[in-house]
């Protein structure tokens, strides 16, 4: 995780959310209400929710294109709850609570890339000679076992073997 990240008020523009992103050279930003964080405001929101529509991102308010609430895992969470949470809500960034206050985010990018601030051991992702599943966490001798017990147990019968009947 990150503890270093932007933070921007709900009431500030979306231009002035951008330079607080550039300048702190991230993507996203925690949008702040009274001190509290209420959403998160990325350079997709930006692009998608505003550029996208012709509007001026200096006349559209940060509340107004943030995602909130902002979705969250603890600090005492494993990589793999996160990428599962990540992957199950459809999302690329979660912010990471100590004791229901936020102390962090946390990347797809910062976690595939490796290119995390605060280094981290991943032994769930591999042990030595063992292969989990990133769906239920069950450990598998091998990539082959990990495909049958995804597609019998995870998808359906026969889907990842040819049986497209279940679709």
């Amino acid at each position: 995780m990150s503890a270093d990240f932007a933070k921007v008020g709900a009431d500030e523009t979306v231009a002035g959310a951008a330079k607080a992103m550039q300048k702190a050279g991230t993507t996203e930003a925690i949008v702040v209400r009274g001190g509290d964080p209420v959403g998160i405001i990325t350079e997709r929101d930006i692009l998608y929710k505003v550029v996208a529509v012709g509007s001026h991102p200096s006349k559209v308010m940060v509340a107004d294109v943030m995602s909130s609430p902002i979705e969250t895992v603890e600090d005492t969470s494993k990589v793999m709850d996160a990428i599962s949470k990540m992957t199950k809500m459809g999302l690329r960034r979660l912010g990471v609570t100590n004791k229901g206050k936020l102390v962090g985010l946390v990347t797809q990018k910062a976690i595939v890339s490796g290119a995390v601030r605060q280094e981290v051991a991943l032994p769930e992702l591999a042990p030595p000679g063992k292969i989990r599943c990133p769906y239920c966490d069950a450990v598998m001798k091998d990539g082959s076992e990990l495909s049958r017990h995804i597609d019998r147990v995870h998808l359906g019968i026969g889907l990842l073997e040819g049986n497209h009947g279940n679709w």
